[in-house]
């Protein structure tokens, strides 16, 4: 009989961590790792509770992050291989301090 060969580990998921900003500049920021990707070769669309990334010839669609679905995307940049989306909490749908 024929051994088979064992299966690999899964792979770790890659940590894109979202910073509150909230009390200094009112914004969350989502910060994303894109390695050799070019500010001219970037595009981002927010469709509902999904961004569309599309760098160069490569496109993800990625789900945001719950906090980050009652947000607006206030802007971006790239910068040393990372994307930060900046996004402003929606007044009509983050819930009111108390």
């Amino acid at each position: 009989a024929l051994a088979l060969p064992a299966a690999a580990p899964a792979p770790t998921p890659a940590a894109w961590p979202v910073t509150d900003e909230i009390a200094g500049d009112g914004v969350l920021v989502w910060h994303i790792p894109l390695p050799g990707a070019l500010r001219d070769e970037l595009d981002l669309v927010r469709r509902g509770d999904e961004l569309v990334l599309t760098a160069g010839p490569f496109r993800r669609i990625v789900p945001l992050p719950s906090a980050l679905r009652r947000c607006t995307v206030e802007g971006a940049a790239l910068r040393e291989g990372e994307l930060r989306i900046r996004f402003a909490p929606d007044p009509a749908l983050w819930p009111r301090e108390r």
